[in-house]
C-alpha cells in the first residue's frame, strides 16, 4: 500500500525533473501528462477522456501583439464530445 502523499509527491518530483508536465483543466482538476511534446489538448464532455491534440493541428494568432504579456507558452484546452464512428 502507498500513501496518496507518497503519490503526489513522487508525481510532483517528475515534474521537477522534466519528466511529466502539469496543469490544472477545470474546477482545480489537476492533470499530469507524460507527453513532454507541445501539444493541445480536448476533454471529452461525455467520457472526461483527455486527448492529445497534434499542435500543428491548430493555429493560434500571434501572442506577440498581447503587449501587456510576455508569453512564455501556450496551449490550447478545447471542450465537447468526440464524434460517434
Amino acid at each position: 500500500m502507498v500513501s496518496r502523499a507518497t503519490v503526489y509527491n513522487t508525481l510532483n518530483l517528475f515534474v521537477a525533473k522534466g519528466l511529466l508536465r502539469q496543469f490544472v483543466l477545470t474546477g482545480g482538476r489537476v492533470v499530469f501528462d507524460p507527453n513532454l511534446d507541445r501539444h493541445h489538448h480536448f476533454l471529452d464532455l461525455d467520457s472526461g477522456k483527455i486527448h492529445d491534440i497534434p499542435w500543428e493541428s491548430l493555429r493560434v494568432s500571434d501572442v506577440s501583439t498581447l503587449r501587456d504579456f510576455d508569453v512564455t507558452e501556450y496551449q490550447v484546452v478545447m471542450r465537447g464530445r468526440k464524434n460517434k464512428k
